[in-house]
């Protein structure tokens, strides 16, 4: 009897003990975690969505907002429990230097809310060209611009984040503990040396997005007329009608095309960029709506319509018809029946895209074809650096070029396949470029931006300094050979597309040829060393460690294979984390080995950044 009663004690303390921990939550490194039956998972942001409620006064447009609207802002913005039942957040949960700051500060959100207005106006609305006031944010030390910059929420300064950090000097000197990315708007505790998550500072960066775009449409559209923008939330009624009313379609975004005749290089470009994941995200998300647009002809509305039927559920290949009767009607040399590049065709779709987007019918705010923003330009626009310099007075002058492609170019075997009298040319090898340079990636690349001496060009600082001096020695005639030009990307798109140059023009203008040299790329590449801010390093003697990631991964290849006239074409595309093939209407797995094995047919390589969250900076 009495060890059956110790035994039920010990049984009622263990399951007192349990209950206790089912509900503890402890903060490990800054990260709020929950014992037992609660998922740490359930505390994502994405968990704290918009809901109805009242707000105590309407902001009206052009009128500044007040202290007293950070009452509306919580009231508007509360845990969503509609899904699944959360537990509830506690404000004690989280960093406790946070909880110790808004304890002690009622104001705490004032800097925090003039920040993020800021930033609206920086990254997404644009600075209007009026206001001379309200200059672009820098680093208040060194006046870096871009480069990850975090603002103080205890006073005006900010400071850059990589290189010298003057943000983390700033803290050290002045013992403010917290810091907002102006980008992000994520907060920093230098304490803690990391980033934490606030429901409260959240709430504020909703409102302001909210806010922002409602300005950035009246600005890009000012006579359309639209609903103003209200939270909801659904109740339990309307959550069982929605799971009662709507069937769920598997989004695997795998289909193949079927050939309409010869029309293997668009079906193999149109796969690039449905696998693309930013123009993927940018027709999913509905930026671009075929049956709000309306436009006749538009290609964004075919290229949205070829993401419905992709992500329809179907399983038989599509005819792109609409799509390919869109194209003959804006692109005449891509028009027929006849076999096209798909090079051209990739040039031709962004030129249609860009000319059809909405971002782009505002020419104010889109002047500079390099800050243009259609999904196009977004995902594939870059920009060029060609530097010349005079190797005498060290003067250097900078070109800016923008870029949507890399050519490269190939050294090697090359075959002639152009019929003559009715015979087919044999093969011919050009004994003076063959096997002398590699055709890798980094080769190709090492060859671009190598330096080039530019014979014949005056160096007019030299040449006005010489005719100063009265100098007609062999100085003057130095001056004339002393100037080089190294080509670098200054600003690295998101995703980058190489070319490679297999097809060109012989000697005579009318023979075309095709080099079938094996053309060596790999599953991931750093663009460090090509880009300008590379560059410049290197020559001054550093190292390629102190420059940020720009490491991009492979995302698909475009190959051909077959004579220039009457070859064909198929790609290798990635989609969740697996290599497939698509040949057309056919669609089959593939390995990263196969991918990589297409030396000889590779034409278009498209690589992704590996980093998303910031722009790349662009810096002199």
């Amino acid at each position: 009897m009495t060890s059956k009663g110790n035994s039920k004690n010990s049984q009622r303390k263990v399951k007192q003990k349990k209950q206790n921990t089912d509900k503890k939550m402890v903060t490990v490194d800054n990260h709020v975690k929950m014992t037992s039956n609660i998922e740490p998972g359930l505390l994502k942001q994405n968990d704290i969505s918009p809901v109805k409620g009242k707000q105590n006064k309407s902001l009206k447009k052009g009128i500044k907002r007040k202290a007293e609207d950070s009452h509306a802002i919580n009231e508007t913005f509360q845990v969503s429990n509609a899904a699944v039942s959360h537990p509830k957040m506690s404000q004690k949960v989280g960093c406790r230097h946070l909880e110790k700051y808004k304890g002690d500060r009622p104001d705490y959100l004032d800097n925090f809310k003039t920040i993020a207005e800021l930033s609206m106006r920086w990254y997404k609305i644009g600075i209007p060209r009026e206001n001379k006031m309200l200059m672009h944010q820098k680093c208040s030390e060194c006046s870096l611009k871009g480069d990850r910059l975090h603002a103080c929420l205890d006073c005006v300064f900010i400071g850059c984040w990589r290189g010298e950090s003057h943000a983390r000097k700033h803290y050290k000197n002045t013992h403010h503990t917290f810091a907002t990315d102006v980008q992000r708007l994520e907060i920093f505790c230098f304490r803690c040396g990391d980033y934490i998550y606030d429901i409260d500072y959240d709430n504020v960066k909703k409102h302001e997005e909210v806010r922002a775009e409602e300005k950035e449409s009246d600005i890009k559209e000012p006579a359309r007329k639209r609903a103003r923008y209200v939270p909801w939330r659904p109740t339990e009624e309307e959550s069982e009608r929605i799971k009662r009313n709507s069937t769920p379609f598997p989004c695997s975004g795998l289909r193949g095309l079927l050939n309409m005749g010869a029309t293997c290089f668009m079906n193999a470009v149109l796969q690039t960029f449905m696998h693309n994941p930013i123009i993927k995200n940018y027709f999913m998300t509905d930026k671009h709506n075929k049956n709000i647009c309306g436009t006749s002809g538009c290609m964004c509305c075919e290229v949205d319509n070829l993401f419905q039927e992709f992500h329809s559920g179907e399983k038989k290949p599509y005819p792109p018809c609409s799509f390919l009767q869109s194209m003959w009607l804006s692109s005449k040399e891509l028009a027929g029946y006849s076999e096209q590049d798909a090079h051209e065709f990739y040039l031709a779709a962004i030129n249609k895209m860009h000319g059809d987007s909405h971002e782009t019918k505002h020419q104010e705010l889109n002047a500079n074809i390099q800050n243009c923003e259609c999904i196009m330009h977004k995902t594939f626009g870059g920009c060029f650096q060609s530097r010349i310099k005079c190797s005498q007075c060290d003067m250097s002058s900078d070109r800016e070029e923008h870029m949507v492609e890399w050519q490269l170019h190939l050294r090697g075997l090359v075959t002639n396949q152009k019929k003559k009298n009715g015979t087919k040319g044999s093969q011919e090898s050009n004994s003076s470029e063959m096997d002398v340079d590699k055709n890798s990636l980094e080769d190709c690349l090492d060859r671009y931006c190598e330096k080039e001496q530019l014979p014949g060009f005056k160096c007019e600082d030299c040449e006005i300094r010489l005719l100063n001096e009265d100098d007609s020695s062999e100085k003057a005639k130095d001056s004339v050979n002393s100037c080089s030009r190294t080509t670098t990307c200054k600003k690295l798109p998101p995703v980058l597309t190489f070319v490679v140059e297999r097809f060109h023009r012989a000697s005579t203008k009318t023979n075309t040829i095709k080099n079938e040299a094996e053309f060596e790329f790999p599953e991931e590449i750093d663009m460090a060393k090509w880009t300008s801010r590379g560059h410049d390093v290197l020559e001054k003697g550093g190292t390629l460690d102190d420059l940020p990631n720009y490491k991009y991964n492979l995302l698909s290849v475009v190959n051909h294979e077959g004579k220039i006239n009457t070859g064909h074409y198929t790609v290798y595309c990635k989609s969740r984390d697996r290599w497939f093939l698509f040949d057309d209407h056919a669609v089959k797995c593939a390995s990263v080995e196969e991918v990589l094995q297409s030396k000889r047919k590779a034409y278009l390589c498209f690589y992704v950044a590996d980093t998303l969250e910031y722009d790349q900076p662009n810096i002199n």
